[in-house]
Formats: structure tokens, C-alpha cells, sequence
């Protein structure tokens, strides 16, 4: 079984004392903070506004994976992201890594494409059961 999608954020401090922040499985999604704290708060916004991109264009296999090492100095943090979001990217992720489309997974599970569209786009949230049943097709 696939794990849910968990976004990730580094931070690193620049020379002026400002928090640098990207997320290295959500490529675009990149921010900075005077302290800490904003770094976050500013990362979160920017990660949840390029994921509903995404999934809005439909981009295929735009999502990398949780894995990063960080350097020297970096912080790095798993972002939490608005359960839709993390919900919808699963379902994807979990679609694609089994090369399967929409109507596939449709077929598969009994429901149409377009209520598989509407996961992906976290328009709706599938019930417990069914997220399971996503993931595990």
C-alpha cells in the first residue's frame, strides 16, 4: 500500500539573517521568512497554492518523492498541508505509480472517471473505505 503524501520544506538561513524555504517534492513551491516562523507559514501558503495548480492542469507525475537528505545547516520539516490537498495527492500518486488512468481505476472500483477526477482534484473527499480502496488498487 502507498503512504499518504506528506509535502516537505527545507529551511536554511541566507547571509542577511533570512529564512530561506523550498519543498523539494513539490517543485515551484519555494518562500522565505524574516524569523522561523513566518519561513513556515510563508512555505505552507506557497506549497498549498502550487499542489492545487497542479492537480487543477492535471499534471501527470508532477509529485516527488518524501525522501530528501539534507545538507549541512538545513532544517527540514514535513509541512502540513489542508487534508484535502494531502488526500488528493495520495489518490494521484498512488494512480499513476501503478500506471493506471482515471477510467482504469473507475472500472476497477466501480465508480466513474470523473468521481476519480473529482479525488484527484480534491473537489471531493472519498470516504474512509474508499481512499483505502484507491490506495490499495
Amino acid at each position: 500500500m502507498i503512504k499518504p503524501f506528506e509535502a516537505i520544506a527545507v529551511f536554511c538561513k541566507d547571509e542577511e539573517g533570512y529564512f530561506q524555504a523550498f519543498s523539494p517534492n513539490v517543485e515551484g513551491a519555494i518562500s522565505y521568512g524574516e524569523t522561523l516562523e513566518e519561513a513556515r507559514a510563508n512555505i505552507k501558503e506557497a506549497v498549498e497554492g502550487v499542489i492545487k495548480t497542479a492537480l487543477d492542469k492535471d499534471i501527470v507525475n508532477y509529485f516527488q518523492s518524501n525522501e530528501y537528505k539534507a545538507n549541512e545547516g538545513e532544517i527540514v520539516e514535513v509541512v502540513k498541508i489542508d487534508r484535502k490537498l494531502q488526500v488528493a495527492v495520495s489518490i494521484k500518486i498512488a494512480r499513476e505509480q501503478a500506471g493506471y488512468s482515471q477510467r482504469d481505476i473507475g472500472k476497477k472500483l466501480g465508480i466513474t472517471q470523473q468521481s476519480i477526477s473529482r479525488y484527484e482534484k480534491g473537489v471531493v473527499i472519498p470516504s474512509a473505505d474508499k481512499f483505502l480502496e484507491l490506495l490499495e488498487a
